[in-house]
């Protein structure tokens, strides 16, 4: 979620860096679905997906007029509300109703909120790569455990992310260097694929939703502050 805005400081982000990263993005995502296949979340796959293309096809209209600047603070406001909001879910339950448990419950969507969602991160990850905060605020809610969390973001980057490759091309924003760049880069991304696996496993689901958030507040403050 942060390399993105942290490429966009020094690249142009139409003709570089959304066409540099959405071929990296793939070579992430089909190196990781072998650690992580069949462990996802379907219902959240169905719901969230056919909301992802219709978002694709929306933000490709508009890709050569929106505002770098006004989308990116929008994700950003977006989302460190989110991470606030669901970092305090649990003590305003607490003191809502002193007889819950310590964790707050897993949330249970309606089929609507996941076609929406979807439409929001199809849009953002179209103009910026920045569905990771849409696609967040509807899985972390739902407690869905470490591996099955990975395992469900990693088949729906995939899929938007391969959605995005004609859409980009009809848009002429691939180039000869732009693919040779990423073929050079394709050997770091593996090893990044492995070290994300290897944290993976050692950490509790506690401890993982907290660091998903935080990262997600940081990316947020970043992209307000940029």
């Amino acid at each position: 979620m942060i390399v993105v805005p942290l490429f966009a400081q020094f690249r142009p982000v139409r003709n570089q860096v959304l066409p540099l990263m959405v071929l990296l993005l793939i070579s992430t995502d089909v190196i990781s679905l072998g650690h992580y296949w069949k462990q996802w979340h379907q219902k959240s796959i169905w719901r969230l997906i056919p909301g992802a293309i219709i978002g694709i096809v929306f933000a490709s209209f508009i890709l050569n007029d929106i505002s770098d600047i006004h989308l990116k603070k929008t994700i950003g406001g977006i989302a460190c509300l989110f991470s606030v909001l669901e970092f305090l879910r649990p003590r305003i339950i607490r003191r809502l109703n002193p007889d819950v448990p310590d964790e707050a419950p897993a949330l249970q969507f309606k089929a609507w909120h996941g076609v929406l969602l979807g439409i929001l991160g199809g849009v953002f990850s179209t103009l910026a790569h920045m569905a990771g905060p849409v696609i967040v605020m509807y899985l972390l809610p739902q407690r869905l455990g470490n591996r099955k969390f990975v395992a469900t973001t990693t088949l729906l980057y995939f899929c938007i992310n391969l959605t995005k490759i004609p859409a980009y091309y009809q848009l002429g924003l691939f180039s000869f260097e732009i693919i040779i760049e990423a073929l050079v880069l394709l050997p770091f991304v593996g090893l990044g694929v492995q070290a994300g696996v290897y944290l993976n496993s050692r950490f509790s689901e506690r401890n993982f939703s907290r660091i998903v958030l935080i990262v997600l507040f940081a990316t947020g403050i970043h992209l307000l502050l940029t």
